[in-house]
């Protein structure tokens, strides 16, 4: 953000007007609030937290999820208030949570066409039996040996399919955690991040193989480097466990970020 940004005379009262004009817009009043943190006045950025904090509050809205990131920027950074790392961890967890709790209340609806595929699949099948076939598709011998011909190859999709048939396992495949990790291992040295974000659980919580913290680590890295929304919060929180709050934050923040970018995409759906 740039601190030396200066607003003439003019802009600050157009600002005023519209303050006056548009204080029942939340929209509005967070573009109002980002734009007093750009002026480079600490009491222009303490009325942007003031503003900020009014928006923090409610229901599950966009601009309450922004605002509350924005405080979370507020405080890493020292912007209108004093800088305090744990504060800024708390806002942004604050932020995903609100995304959280949005989701879970408000589910993307099922498309009709959606709901008359869920219904061809599921006809004359019991629930698991629909539930593996929608999953992974016809399951036979035959099937997966081709599969497993094509991950051997090096076929990445291939291979996570592999990780998450043995990782769930199936009424005709038994579950089998070696081999899931097995190729969850291919797949993320393949560039999946998804496998990658399975090693990097297994190896941090112990769950199959020998507990390796500093391992898991490695790979929530590389998962995040590449993308994933969910590998910083779980750096995050190591972090924040250690009491390296600093540092946490950061990655806190690249959570939050990644979270409210999925967001946005489901609501322009």
């Amino acid at each position: 953000m740039d601190e030396n940004i200066t607003l003439s005379p003019e802009f600050e009262h157009l600002l005023a007007i519209l303050d006056g004009d548009r204080s029942g817009n939340p929209s509005s009043q967070y573009e109002l609030a980002v734009l007093l943190l750009k002026t480079g006045t600490f009491e222009n950025k303490k009325k942007a937290v003031v503003k900020l904090r009014a928006l923090a509050g409610g229901g599950y809205t966009t601009s309450q999820t922004n605002a509350r990131f924005m405080l979370g920027v507020c405080y890493e950074n020292g912007f209108g208030v004093s800088k305090s790392y744990q504060s800024a961890i708390s806002w942004y967890k604050n932020a995903i949570s609100n995304i959280y709790n949005d989701m879970t209340e408000n589910p993307d609806p099922i498309s009709e066409r959606g709901i008359k595929r869920l219904t061809e699949l599921t006809e004359g099948k019991d629930f698991d039996e629909a539930l593996d076939e929608i999953l992974f598709g016809k399951i036979s011998d035959e099937s997966v040996a081709c599969v497993t011909d094509s991950a051997e190859a090096g076929d990445m999709e291939s291979q996570e399919y592999l990780m998450d048939l043995y990782r769930l396992g199936t009424r005709d495949v038994p579950e089998d955690k070696q081999k899931a990790m097995y190729w969850a291992q291919k797949a993320a040295e393949n560039g999946s991040t998804n496998a990658m974000e399975y090693v990097a659980d297994q190896y941090y919580f112990g769950s199959r193989v020998e507990k390796n913290v500093s391992l898991g680590l490695y790979w929530y890295e590389k998962a995040s480097r590449n993308g994933s929304k969910d590998a910083p919060g779980a750096i995050a929180r190591h972090l924040e466990a250690q009491k390296r709050y600093k540092e946490a934050a950061a990655w806190y923040r690249m959570h939050a970020e990644r979270e409210i970018k999925y967001r946005g995409r489901r609501l322009e759906k």
